[in-house]
Formats: C-alpha cells, structure tokens, sequence
C-alpha cells in the first residue's frame, strides 16, 4: 500500500504559453458514441417536442465512473433498454395529440409530402443533424405502416416511436466524417463539435444558432467554440448542469440521504438534513450566477446563504428566515469545504473522519490518486470511546506499518479539519479533551501548515494545484473519460489558461473546448 502511496510524476513535458492552444502532434483517442444520461435524454426529448420531459428520470440511474455521471461507458441494460422502449412509444403517443406544436402541413400539401418535412425537419432535432437519405427512407417507410389503415396522425406516431427509439436519438456520435481510413485521425464533423460543445454546457441539444455555426462550418475555430460557450454559459439549462459538475465532482450527491446517529448527534433531523441540502444548492447556484463560477468563491467566500435552521446550526445571530439568504460565515468557516452538507458527508455514521476528509482534498481537489487499502487491511474506523478524540484514535488506527504510507498523505489533512464534528458542527473540544486541528497538505512540492478548515480552503482556493485539478476534472467531466497521454498537451493547454486568467468554472470549459483533444479522433484500426 505505501509504495502506491505517492504524488504522480508530472505529465506534462513542456508548457505551451498562457492562453494558446497547443500546435500539438497529440495521439487521439478513438471515436466512439456516447449514450446519453437520463437528464440528456430529457433535455433532447423537450427540445424535440418544444414541452418539457421528464421521462428519463425514472430510467435506471447511471453509474460513475472518477466520480461523473457523463461517461463514455455508461452501457444500455435489458432493463433500460425495456424503459427507453416504453418512453418512445408514450412521447410519441402525447406528441401527436397536439401535432401543430411538431410540425404543420403547408396549405394542400399531400399527406406524404408533409410526412416528408416532418421527418427531416423533426429528425434533425432528434439525431441533431441532418438525416441521411437512408433514415429519411426508413422512417418514411415507418409512416406508411403505420398510416396503412390507420390515420395521418398513426403514421406521424409511429414515426416519432421509430425516432425516440433509435440509436442515433440515443447516442451521440464522435466519429468524423464517414470514409475514413483505420488509423486516420479525423475531425469531427461540424454538427458533432456541435452536438459536443452543447451537451458539454447545457446537457441538452444543439440550439439554432450552435446549428448555424455548424452548418457555417465557424466551429472549427476555437475562439468561435469559445464564443459559444460564453454564450450558452449564462443560460439556465447550463447552470443546471454546472450545478451537477459541482455536486459530482465534489462528491456531494447523496447529502439528501444522509443519516446520522440521533444519539451522538441530537441536532440531526430530517429538517436539519433538508437545510444542508438547501443550503448547499443555494451557495452553488450563487457562486455560479454572480461569482461567474468562481474557484476561490466555491472554496473560500466569507458568506452562505442560509436559512434560519443553517444560521442556527452555525451559531449566527442573524436569522433569514424561511428562504435561503446571504448570511456572513464565522472566521471558522470558509466556503464550501466548511459546509455541514460537506464536513458530513465526509464522516460516518456517528463521528467525523480524518481519512475521508483527508482523502476527499487529496482526490476531489488536488487529483491525487490514493489506492485502496489491501484486501487483508481492517479498513473499519475505530468506534467513538469518551476517553479519546477522533483524531488520537485515528493515529492509532493508521499507525500500522501497511497503512502509513499512504495515510502520511491523508491524515495529516484530515487532522486539520477537525474542528468539525461528524455532523458539521464546529468545536474546539471533544470528550472535555481539547482538539488539535493543526495539519499540513503538501502543495506545489511544499508543505503547508494550518489550523482548522478554514484555513485551509483559504489556501486550497488560491493554489496553482487545485486549479490544476480542475483543469482534469472539467476533462473527465466533459470528455466522458480519464485523460490518456496523448492528451498532455491539450491539458496542459487548459491548466496555463487557468493559471494565467480568471479561474473559474466557465474558463475551464471554455478551456476544454479549445483543445485538439475536444475535436479530434483517432479511427481504431482492425
């Protein structure tokens, strides 16, 4: 376990300038299709039907993988495939009950030929491209059977049926232009970049000026991508989905199941659960709408916004009431690493936990990867006793000669948050013993020294390496994937114009979107 136990080596072997993009001779990685989450789904169906759906949210939820929701192995189960099935056929059904919302026949159109517009013209919006004469013909064959017997309307349905349930509505294609030799790197087409770019901001489909971009061909231009993005960036579908970055990447998504033991914590109640959850959606949604996103912001503000529950449990005198406002944090308390919804999460069942917060900071912000203990390793924490706090019986525990390689890296960080309790609450005592919260992270190859979370978001959030991190996380969140080496540059790419500029979220997926690794593939060979 301690030889696993260590920083890995840098990456990257030269840094292009601030803010360029590489002139790269990177190794892509391969095309492939990437299915769509359940919050894509619905996002592609609303934008089809111009109403919003809900459907995909009762599919079977994704797994993840690094932490994301978004990647490119999510797979199509027997059982989601059963779900997807039943969704087309009931969109379908509710689409044709108002067909003047999808598509209207020009005055004495035939019936055939108004099938025909409907299909390319609804079609695009569901494949988001053109369609090929081949699916054109399929799907027109499609409205004939269905209009055999039937209604104009029964044809248009089992049209929408065939469309919901196709692979090409249900994957988005990263592929190139057809014909390419095994072994050529390719770009994507344009309606691709422009598939990519806009699920990678909104989780949703191409909007009709990302479509004339593309038809354009402009999407070949990096700064016209950026340009996208900046645009896209500020409506509310991407920060819907920047929200879900933040709570992925963070770990954060099952604060609303969290359970405490009412005996060690009595504060802890379902009320006091749902003001977490509250308060950590409102202190997201803020950042990202009046901090642009904002890295030292999510990490280190001097506020929250709270409601009277929160305010309380934080010892305020000021008392928002009901909604969640903008309240001043204590000196103990800095940004979101200082948030109950966090330090809780973070912690078991019924004590706080140096390893888990230890290794959160090492994983989730510093992107260093700890392995896990050997199969033979006791991993579970040592119980609550009345004679000992958490962390002398934490440096007990890890003391062991297999454990100390790597807990030399996570303890000495979880330590100096523990003037936090399991469920969030600050404190300076524990058992009547007084809690040493003094720790130390390394940064940059330097150890630094603190006392208390505070302190220590304070650093984290002006730090070159957690902008690093970030940097990587936005890659694996957006790409769907872990980056491989050829992708060093296109990194490196995005950690320089982080350091360089504003570091926010918005600049790292504006970053991303710049880089030869956002738009080009390899075709696998045989």
């Amino acid at each position: 376990m301690a030889a696993g136990c260590t920083s890995p080596p840098p990456k990257v072997e030269e840094k292009p300038d601030a803010g360029q993009p590489p002139t790269a001779n990177e190794e892509p990685a391969p095309t492939r299709v990437r299915r769509l989450t359940r919050a894509e789904y619905d996002n592609t169906a609303s934008a089809v039907l111009g109403r919003p759906v809900t459907v995909g949210q009762s599919f079977a939820a994704e797994d993840t993988v690094l932490g994301f929701s978004t990647h490119d192995k999510l797979q199509v189960s027997a059982l989601l495939l059963d779900q997807v099935d039943t969704a087309a056929a009931a969109l379908a059904r509710q689409a044709v009950e108002d067909l003047s919302t999808l598509h209207t026949c020009k005055s004495g159109q035939a019936e055939q030929d108004c099938a025909r517009d409907l299909i390319a013209a609804v079609g695009a919006r569901a494949f988001r491209r053109p369609l090929t004469d081949e699916e054109r013909s399929d799907l027109l064959a499609l409205y004939t059977a269905g209009r055999d017997g039937g209604t104009f309307r029964d044809g248009v349905e089992l049209v929408l049926q065939g469309m919901f349930s196709s692979a090409s509505f249900l994957y988005r294609g990263e592929l190139g232009p057809t014909g390419a030799s095994p072994g050529a790197v390719v770009e994507l087409t344009p309606h691709e970049v422009a598939s990519a770019l806009s699920y990678l901001v909104t989780a949703g489909p191409p909007d009709a000026a990302l479509l004339s971009a593309a038809g354009s061909g402009a999407l070949a231009d990096g700064e016209e991508r950026v340009r996208q993005v900046r645009r896209l960036v500020g409506t509310p579908a991407a920060r819907k989905h920047l929200h879900r970055f933040v709570v992925e990447w963070l770990g954060l998504t099952k604060v609303g199941s969290l359970n405490k033991n009412n005996l060690v914590f009595p504060q802890f109640d379902t009320s006091l659960r749902e003001s977490m959850q509250g308060e950590m959606d409102a202190f997201i949604d803020h950042v990202l709408a009046n901090e642009k996103g904002s890295l030292r912001a999510l990490l280190a503000a001097d506020y929250t916004l709270a409601d009277d529950r929160m305010a309380e449990f934080y010892g305020l005198t000021q008392r928002p009431g009901t909604s969640f406002s903008r309240v001043p944090l204590p000196s103990q308390r800095a940004g979101i690493l200082t948030q109950a919804s966090l330090l809780a999460t973070y912690s078991t069942f019924d004590s706080g936990s140096p390893i888990r917060r230890g290794k959160f900071v090492l994983d989730r912000l510093l992107c260093i990867y700890i392995p896990p203990p050997p199969p033979d390793v006791v991993t579970v924490p040592p119980e609550p006793r009345p004679d000992s706090t958490t962390r002398e019986r934490t440096a007990a525990h890890t003391r062991d000669p297999m454990c100390s390689g790597c807990h030399r890296q996570i303890d000495p960080i979880g330590f100096g948050l523990e003037d936090f309790d399991g469920l969030g609450g600050h404190r300076t005592r524990e058992n009547g013993r007084t809690v040493d919260a003094s720790g130390s992270v390394v940064l940059a190859g330097n150890t630094f020294s603190f006392t208390g979370g505070a302190q220590l978001a304070r650093q984290l959030a002006g730090d070159d390496s957690v902008a690093d991190c970030l940097a990587l996380q936005v890659f694996r969140y957006g790409l769907g994937r872990d980056s491989l080496d050829g992708d060093l540059q296109s990194l490196e790419s995005m950690r320089s114009q982080l350091r360089a500029g504003e570091r926010t979220l918005a600049a790292a997926f504006e970053s991303l979107v710049r880089t030869p690794a956002f738009t080009r593939r390899r075709v696998p060979s045989p």
